[in-house]
């Protein structure tokens, strides 16, 4: 009988304990342990959107907190995905911020190439 369940994952205060640099890698932890604990699991396979999700603004400022959909087989194996697709689409980006007063950086032109080249 395959199982489903919704879980949010709360990595602080947990996380913050932990030095900057591996707090992404902390936080992955963080999450298996909850599963193991919550649906007795025997091997989790987390879901490579879910993973890019906590590592999208690096190892040092990993979510909050995560909503996880958790699939249990037969098997006792459990699959993580990410409930918040659109989000994490857009996590993905960062914005570029640009000071004010500064133009756009733009690729040089083709004849500014061809005059180096000639000289």
């Amino acid at each position: 009988m395959v199982e489903e369940r919704i879980y949010t994952i709360p990595f602080y205060p947990k996380l913050k304990l932990s030095t900057r640099q591996k707090r992404a890698p902390r936080a992955i932890r963080i999450m298996k342990e909850f599963i193991y604990r919550h649906m007795k699991a025997e091997d989790i396979i987390i879901d490579n959107e879910l993973n890019e999700f906590i590592w999208a603004r690096g190892i040092q400022k990993p979510p909050r907190k995560v909503r996880v959909r958790a699939i249990k087989d037969d098997e006792g194996i459990v699959e993580l995905y990410l409930v918040e697709r659109k989000v994490a689409a857009e996590a993905r980006i960062p914005e570029v911020r640009r000071r004010p007063g500064r133009g756009e950086l733009r690729p040089p032109d083709e004849e500014d190439i061809e005059e180096e080249e000639d000289e």
